[in-house]
């Protein structure tokens, strides 16, 4: 009996650790998971400095399928401005990553997750989309740099009409923010 209990005892723990080895990250699939959920994390905090970092010099933004127009290399720096210039505008955001899928290749990678983004402004302002994203990522010495980002839109709910007046409140917004800091 003590035999029979202690080979069960062992196949359990020899299972646990297969398990677990088949469960882990790599290191940049890692870093890889991190960006991502920072991604989505920082744009709700205004954290736009360090968001930008997440970024390659030039990112490909494609939202043609909520915004139509076309997909169209950007600087990162220009983009943080349009995003800093919208976002804060809002009384609260909350971008809702789950499932998050990654594929790493050598020194490239893709992404992807499914996104709600909720937006609220005043007392009865909502708005979301719901879809999901796809990510291009180049390795960057020891980090990983988004290169492009697709949003593939799937539903939508409240009123788009609280896009434009995000914009009025933006500068404000983020000024009160930024004074909020903690400064090291």
């Amino acid at each position: 009996m003590r035999i029979r209990n202690l080979f069960i005892l062992l196949i359990g723990v020899v299972s646990m650790n297969v398990h677990a080895q088949t469960q882990a990250l790599s290191k940049d699939e890692a870093i890889i998971r991190s960006n991502i959920q920072s991604f989505s994390a920082m744009a709700d905090q205004g954290a736009f400095e360090y968001l930008g970092r997440l970024f390659a010099p030039q990112v490909t933004v494609d939202y043609t399928s909520l915004f139509g127009g076309e997909a169209a290399p950007v600087d990162r720096t220009d983009l943080m401005k349009q995003w800093a210039a919208f976002l804060p505008g809002f009384d609260a955001t909350y971008h809702d990553l789950s499932n998050l899928r990654v594929d790493v290749n050598r020194n490239s990678a893709s992404a992807s997750a499914d996104i709600t983004a909720s937006h609220w402004l005043g007392d009865d302002g909502f708005w979301a989309v719901s879809g999901n994203y796809e990510f291009t990522l180049q390795k960057s010495g020891d980090n990983w740099v988004i290169t492009s980002v697709k949003l593939n839109s799937q539903s939508e709910s409240g009123s788009r009409d609280i896009l434009g007046e995000a914009p009025k409140n933006a500068e404000q917004n983020l000024s009160t923010e930024q004074s909020e800091l903690v400064k090291l």
